[in-house]
């Protein structure tokens, strides 16, 4: 993980779910006012993260958080059993680095290379104190992060897999970065074993789901790493 010297800055924070008329802009991101977007553009560091490199570790000291510029990254939680929970995969304009009691809650490792904001969070503290209506307009790192974990949760709850996976293709469909809307093939950056791990099954049950999805029609298989989607039918078997 190393800085990015000389990079400019752009804080774009993603608005999951429903917000206000006039806090979210045409390209569904949060609308914050020119001070607070100094405010935290001062305290910004930009970082560059490579491919398959680990950001922090679940229980490590959490001393950041972080905003997504381009990229995507792997949140996962380590269980009790020593089983490893998928709980998100976070997108350009996501904030990610949720905490308790001074720790991170989660791992994060990026699928992808990525560009990354840093925001101290000693520094976040600071100009909380001196700013203090900032900390409301930053509450949308613990907002999207819950926000995140209640998506994942309303699609692991799903007893047939044909939904769970159904839904995680929809999900990844609205990431513009890995969706062309006008071929409708989608790009997984992720492999079969991060698929499962974030469903909650098996890449034995990924597989089979997958051949039953395309004896539907409603994907289509390219190579191991794009697919083609029939995008209504997969929003249809959501809901029935």
């Amino acid at each position: 993980m190393t800085a990015a010297a000389g990079a400019p800055l752009s804080l774009r924070f993603h608005a999951a779910g429903e917000w206000p008329d006039g806090t979210v802009d045409s390209a569904g991101d949060l609308i914050l006012s020119p001070e607070t977007d100094a405010a935290l553009a001062a305290i910004a560091a930009p970082v560059s993260v490579k491919a398959k490199t680990s950001v922090f570790r679940q229980g490590d000291a959490a001393a950041s958080v972080y905003l997504i510029r381009s990229g995507a990254m792997r949140v996962a939680h380590q269980l009790e059993d020593g089983r490893n929970q998928i709980v998100a995969f976070s997108w350009s304009g996501d904030l990610f680095g949720l905490a308790d009691h001074g720790v991170y809650l989660n791992s994060a490792d990026a699928l992808t290379d990525c560009d990354l904001v840093e925001f101290s969070r000693p520094a976040l503290k600071s100009l909380f104190l001196k700013e203090p209506q900032l900390q409301g307009d930053f509450l949308v790192e613990a907002i999207a992060d819950l926000r995140m974990s209640q998506r994942h949760l309303l699609l692991v709850t799903h007893q047939r897999v044909t939904k769970r996976l159904a839904g995680f293709l929809v999900e990844c469909a609205r990431q513009p970065d890995c969706y062309d809307p006008k071929t409708g093939v989608l790009s997984l950056i992720m492999d079969r074993t991060d698929i499962a791990d974030y469903l909650s099954t098996t890449v034995e049950t990924v597989s089979r789901t997958i051949g039953a999805l395309e004896e539907q029609r409603l994907m289509t298989r390219i190579d191991l790493r794009h697919v083609h989607l029939d995008l209504a039918g997969l929003q249809a078997m959501m809901v029935r």
